[in-house]
């Protein structure tokens, strides 16, 4: 009896690890931050935004709140389908620890440099005090996962860092989509989403030598 006990709990075990790896729980955690922080609230993007001048007044929580907190409802599903392909996708490479570590970093990266760099007037982009939105973190996420992905598909990791190459030059040197502006009602920060996929890329490569570290 014991060992069928035994057997059963480990099957339950691997049960619950497989369905945590293929639904992917971490994307419930994102998304109960999302809800959390808005958009129901006017406080909440007050308290939570992405604004220079209250991190100069070392409110330094915002570097990490500022991505989850959104505009409207609809804004806040638009990045929610993201999520959801970005786990379709990437399954398989974005395990639980990996999504909310990587998540971590590329969320910090992200608010440094959209505070500190400047890249903004070197691009000739619009320079915005007060940012919200989880675009730039998808980005971020989407270019991350593809680096992990080049060790066992290469061909989805080649290609997905290639479109959001393409992709971010086309905001950079044309306009932003006017169908997605007119929906979110609010312009888009094409600057978070290079610093994201930059954040995404620095973290990937990182994980990658980490990894490999470990196996020489």
């Amino acid at each position: 009896a014991y060992s069928l006990t035994t057997t059963a709990n480990k099957d339950l075990r691997m049960l619950h690890t497989r369905w945590v790896n293929q639904q992917g729980l971490s994307i419930y955690i994102l998304l109960a931050a999302c809800v959390l922080l808005g958009p129901w609230s006017i406080a909440s993007m007050e308290h939570f935004g992405l604004e220079r001048e209250a991190l100069a007044e070392h409110q330094y929580w915002r570097l990490f709140t500022g991505h989850f907190v959104h505009l409207s409802w609809l804004h806040l599903l638009l990045n929610a389908a993201g999520l959801i392909s970005l786990q379709q996708l990437f399954g398989n490479e974005l395990q639980e620890y990996r999504w909310l570590s990587g998540a971590a970093l590329i969320t910090l990266f992200m608010s440094l440099s959209w505070f500190f760099s400047g890249v903004e007037s070197w691009l000739g982009l619009p320079i915005y005090d007060f940012v919200v939105g989880m675009s730039g973190l998808l980005h971020g996420l989407f270019a991350y996962a593809a680096c992990l992905a080049l060790r066992n598909d290469p061909v989805l990791g080649v290609g997905v860092l290639l479109a959001l190459t393409f992709k971010s030059a086309a905001e950079i040197f044309m306009e932003p989509s006017d169908t997605v502006v007119r929906l979110i009602d609010m312009p888009i920060a094409v600057d978070m989403h290079l610093y994201g996929i930059f954040g995404g890329m620095a973290v990937g490569v990182f994980m990658i030598l980490r990894a490999h570290r470990h196996f020489v």
